[in-house]
């Protein structure tokens, strides 16, 4: 029996998981407490390392591009909607200076109607010149120089459109005169307390149809603008004129009475009531019919754009810059797209595969259109074998000078680089350990806390002791 009781005290000495006999501990309140705590702590933090171990979670990675295809694939659905399929021109611009214009080859087009079952009609060219050269469509500083007096050619103003003037307001109001002329000198000061009276709105005027009309006044020096005189054919000074919006040459209406600002307010007070001038115009259709346009180009692997705008049609001519490139985004999408591609995807990706798909983008004024921007990323999932482009996409209204084609503008840049997607890989070893590294960090902690309340417990009771 020696032998035996000295083996079991030898290997008994490097027991490192001593207890204390239970003789020896006490139970209390608070320990008891904190080991329910303990346990609702460790068995909640078991269920979410098993949950996080058994869910499949995607990892990426961004590499080099390894995609070496030549071309690339864009796949589109537009709706152009204030736009006829007879007008509607696709053309494809890349970064190697290779541009296709009215590209027709795998697009297809179909005319829809504009808003519905409701069509739109034809401008009217009055209508026309109303949207065109409303006040809301002038910056403040075109503004300031169409309102400015033609004083001398030496003016920070590069006065050189006498038609963008006269258009400009409802009425143009001119006084034409020479710096050498006695009778223009005579007559300024009169007019120049007519012109601000007018030009601050103090003389109230209305058209035909008793709504309000936009008149303005302003000083022509024929010295220094000679031709300008010469082409509206001046022979005395000073001539006063009142033009009114969209007049062509030679059409005006001549002021011929007693110059004297109650004489000229009259005058043009009656000048303007003769005339029906605002048309009610909106910004509807210009043509019956929208277009939906749908296919797809193929475009060197490259940066480049994508543009939809107008063309003539065989049998008429348009005005080019009187355009609406307001569109719908049906799709749009890069590269190859086999059926169900979206859906394999994994949900954090499908929505980066098409993001402009169902929008619409839209603009309330011409010599304004939309431009796209859209950086395209080539994306490979190693478990599927799948790859896609994801995209992301900004956009913005340009303004354009007049006379300037609009053009709904898709402009494309690939990345250098690939975003690589796989399965979180993980081990059951490495399961197994942060079980037991969480559920034991969480009952290390936890008695550690037990053992400071029992301290504390019993460092306020020998005080209270004390005190008694």
């Amino acid at each position: 029996m020696l032998p035996q009781v000295a083996i079991k005290s030898w290997y008994h000495s490097y027991d490192a998981f001593r207890k204390v006999p239970a003789d020896l501990s006490e139970a209390s309140t608070s320990g008891a407490l904190m080991t329910l705590l303990a346990v609702c702590t460790c068995a909640v933090l078991f269920f979410c390392e098993t949950s996080a171990f058994l869910t499949d979670t995607p990892t990426s990675r961004i590499v080099v591009d390894t995609n070496q295809d030549e071309l690339l694939k864009i796949n589109f659905d537009l709706t152009m909607l204030d736009m006829d399929c007879a007008h509607l021109t696709v053309g494809v611009w890349d970064a190697f200076g290779t541009e296709r214009f009215n590209v027709t080859r795998n697009v297809q087009k179909q005319r829809v109607d504009q808003k519905g079952s409701r069509k739109g009609q034809p401008y009217k060219e009055e209508e026309l010149l109303e949207l065109e050269f409303s006040g809301k469509s002038f910056t403040a500083e075109e503004l300031a120089e169409l309102d400015s007096d033609w004083g001398s050619s030496s003016d920070h103003f590069q006065h050189n459109d006498f038609q963008a003037v006269v258009d400009a307001h409802d009425f143009a109001m001119i006084n034409f005169y020479a710096d050498w002329c006695g009778h223009c000198r005579d007559f300024a000061p009169l007019w120049l307390d007519f012109e601000k009276s007018v030009n601050e709105g103090n003389v109230a005027t209305v058209d035909a149809d008793g709504s309000p009309a936009n008149v303005h006044l302003l000083r022509l020096n024929c010295v220094d603008f000679e031709e300008t005189c010469r082409d509206q054919m001046i022979r005395f000074f000073p001539s006063i004129r009142l033009y009114r919006r969209g007049a062509k040459k030679g059409e005006f209406e001549e002021y011929n009475g007693e110059k004297t600002a109650e004489g000229m307010t009259r005058w043009l007070k009656a000048a303007v009531a003769k005339r029906h001038l605002h048309t009610g115009a909106t910004y509807h259709s210009i043509f019956t019919e929208g277009c939906r346009v749908s296919g797809f180009v193929d475009v060197a692997r490259v940066p480049g754009t994508l543009h939809f705008q107008v063309g003539n049609a065989k049998d008429r001519e348009i005005n080019p810059a009187f355009t609406n490139v307001s569109h719908t985004v049906h799709h749009l999408t890069f590269g190859e797209a086999p059926r169900g591609l979206r859906s394999a995807l994994p949900s954090e990706y499908r929505r980066h595969v098409n993001p402009l798909d169902g929008r619409t983008f839209t603009v309330d004024k011409f010599h304004k259109a939309p431009s796209h921007f859209i950086k395209v990323v080539h994306t490979r999932f190693e478990d599927s074998g799948l790859r896609s482009y994801q995209q992301t996409h900004q956009w913005s209204v340009r303004t354009l000078q007049r006379g300037t084609t609009p053009q709904a503008k898709f402009s494309y840049d690939l990345a250098p680089v690939e975003v690589v997607v796989a399965k979180a890989e993980r081990h059951w070893y490495d399961y197994v350990t942060q079980i037991f590294a969480i559920t034991g960090g969480a009952f290390t902690v936890m008695s550690l806390l037990a053992g400071l309340l029992k301290l504390s417990s019993a460092q306020l009771k020998s005080m209270l002791d004390k005190m008694n």
